[in-house]
């Protein structure tokens, strides 16, 4: 059986190249599509990422962090979903003229309406989806992502040279629902009830609307952008900011699949075998940031060579954006297991009040600071996050046991190690003439980032140290053995 270090890999692997696809296809879409029309399907997902809260409920994760599933619980969760969901889509399909209005865009309707019959297919494939990630069923899930990445990506690449424009990437994901449901249900490898019940439902419900109110609020953040600068702005600046946005989140889109994937389930099986979960939470996100923080410095120094490279010199009003977004994101990364942290332990309702706080602060700065221009926003959204890490401090003190003091020791060597990674590379890029090709800038940048960061590991030192001694042994050991005779 494989352990959880080859899962981790290998999920970690599988992610990745469903991230290279996709960030493939994000660039073959800057180049059919414009800023208008990527915006305009911007405007309308956003909404829908909304309303994906509601559809769940929690459910997924109340099945990811169960001992055990009986029949009874599955169709219970299958009449959660199917209420849920299917109300959200006749809500979103009837009420996508108003969201036109509210964006002053009429191509949002259809683009609204088309995602919305998403929500018909989705619990069908949502609960197999949930029991593989509880089973850590890698390799049954990474076909599920590999089979929805091709599916998606050439339904895209199709769409958009038929002439589609924004309704390009609505129709492609919902043949994308439909195609990854069906393999998923195929993967769990035993038969999953096709009709709900409707017994029995307190703790689905109990537990759901403590993962929902936390789950509309994270979404509400991470649609806050677009919202704002959809009705302050334009759809070109939604768009410019939506790229400004998804070149950042390249380093979170590498690691953070897997770490969703597992973070949950892991932290629930930590909880019930042991109680307490401090220590491994601060291991846990001390690996995590050690990869994260330097990523987001050297993706700050690089901003202007990597749209250039990727995008094209049409989106390079989203550059000045990218620096304070890298910020924002590498304060956010800091807390990246709380959530999942205290709904494995079976507190969901503790994170209401860090994503409450964190979204009125973001909006509060964003009043304060806006000024018409992409660069103020992003700037909002950073001070905004910074302002609540107080407030996790105080979760993480209530519920995990942690005081500051032990989170601040932990923390610290892993920020000086941001910190360290992208003062080096920005001397680097001083350094360089501002003639040299965008794509040697970077890879001759990103090199040197990641020797600095292995440095610093074993500087500081880090547990990340402590994993690639590890990795080192056994590549030695391996490197050691007898090969066989040709």
């Amino acid at each position: 059986m494989p352990s959880v270090r080859q899962k981790i890999a290998l999920q970690f692997v599988v992610s990745n190249l469903a991230l290279v696809a996709n960030f493939g296809l994000s660039i073959v879409l800057s180049r059919l599509l414009s800023p208008q029309e990527i915006g305009i399907f911007s405007m309308s997902a956003v909404l829908i990422a909304v309303a994906h809260v509601f559809r769940d409920f929690g459910v997924t994760a109340f099945i990811k962090r169960e001992k055990e599933l009986t029949p009874t619980i599955l169709r219970n969760a299958m009449g959660v979903l199917l209420v849920t969901s299917w109300t959200v889509a006749a809500a979103m399909f009837l009420s996508a003229p108003y969201w036109a209005h509210f964006f002053h865009e009429p191509q949002v309707v259809p683009v609204v309406q088309v995602l919305a019959l998403g929500f018909v297919f989705i619990p069908f494939g949502a609960i197999p989806i949930a029991i593989l990630a509880r089973d850590m069923a890698v390799e049954k899930s990474a076909l599920v992502t590999a089979v929805g990445t091709v599916v998606y990506f050439a339904a895209s690449v199709i769409l958009a040279l038929q002439g589609f424009g924004p309704m390009t990437m609505a129709w492609a994901n919902l043949v994308n629902i439909i195609v990854a449901g069906a393999v998923a249900r195929a993967m769990v490898g035993h038969p999953l009830p096709w009709l709900p019940g409707f017994g029995q439902l307190h703790d689905i419900v109990h537990f759901g609307l403590g993962n929902l109110a936390t789950a509309l609020l994270k979404a509400a953040d991470n649609a806050l952008p677009d919202i704002l600068l959809g009705r302050w702005l334009s759809p070109a600046a939604v768009g410019l900011f939506s790229r400004a946005n998804s070149t950042v989140n390249m380093a979170s889109t590498a690691l953070l699949p897997t770490v969703n994937f597992f973070a949950l389930p892991h932290m629930a099986k930590v909880h019930h075998a042991q109680g307490a979960v401090g220590t491994e939470y601060l291991r846990a996100s001390s690996l995590i940031n050690t990869l994260m923080l330097p990523a987001f410095a050297t993706i700050a120094v690089l901003a202007h060579d990597i749209v250039l490279l990727l995008y094209g010199s049409a989106w390079l009003p989203a550059v000045p954006a990218i620096p304070w977004l890298c910020l924002s994101y590498a304060i956010g990364s800091l807390f990246t297991l709380s959530a999942p942290t205290l709904t494995g332990i079976g507190k969901p309702y503790a994170a209401i009040g860090p994503h409450a706080m964190l979204l009125l602060a973001k909006v509060l700065c964003a009043f304060w600071l806006m000024d018409g221009t992409l660069h103020r926003f992003a700037m909002a959204v950073a001070w905004g996050q910074l302002a609540c890490v107080p407030c996790y401090g105080w979760i993480h003190r209530r519920y995990l046991g942690l005081h500051w003091r032990n989170w601040g020791r932990s923390t610290l060597p892993v920020v000086l190690q941001g910190v360290w990674v992208g003062a080096l590379c920005l001397g680097l890029r001083q350094v360089l003439p501002d003639t040299t090709a965008p794509w040697l800038a970077i890879t001759a940048i990103g090199a040197a980032a990641v020797l600095a960061g292995g440095i610093g590991c074993f500087v500081l030192p880090l547990p990340m140290a402590d994993e690639l001694r590890r990795m080192l042994h056994i590549w030695r050991q391996h490197r050691a053995r007898p090969q066989p005779p040709a």
